[in-house]
């Protein structure tokens, strides 16, 4: 009988045990952090740029430049929450890929603006 129980106590312990497994791949995608990747990178690829916005392009869109080069960027007029930016402004923006059939374009989740 102490043997069943002294089993049963044992058995009860490891199964209410917390799971050590973890995931061990490859993670998310690194963002990709100039203008040029950007041009070349894939679909839903994240991206974290910074540098300027020297252009307006109309309809929220945008051309950004960084030491790389330029890409055109898609910014939200909600996103600009009062922020005043000119071609000086040095910004850093959030967003990801978007491959449409016109071309790459980056669409903007976030826009902040960098004092220096």
């Amino acid at each position: 009988m102490s043997k069943k129980l002294s089993g049963l106590i044992m058995l009860s312990a490891v199964l209410t045990l917390p799971a050590m497994a973890a995931y061990n791949g490859p993670g998310p995608a690194s963002h990709v952090k100039t203008a040029a990747e950007a041009a070349k990178a894939q679909d839903d690829t994240p991206v974290e740029l910074t540098g300027y916005l020297v252009q307006s392009l109309g309809d929220e869109k945008y051309l950004f430049r960084d030491d790389s080069g330029d890409v055109e960027v898609e910014i939200d007029n909600a996103l600009w929450r009062n922020i005043e930016v000119s071609s000086d402004s040095k910004v850093t923006l959030v967003g990801e890929v978007d491959d449409e059939w016109q071309g790459i374009e980056i669409e903007i989740d976030s826009i902040r603006l960098i004092s220096e």
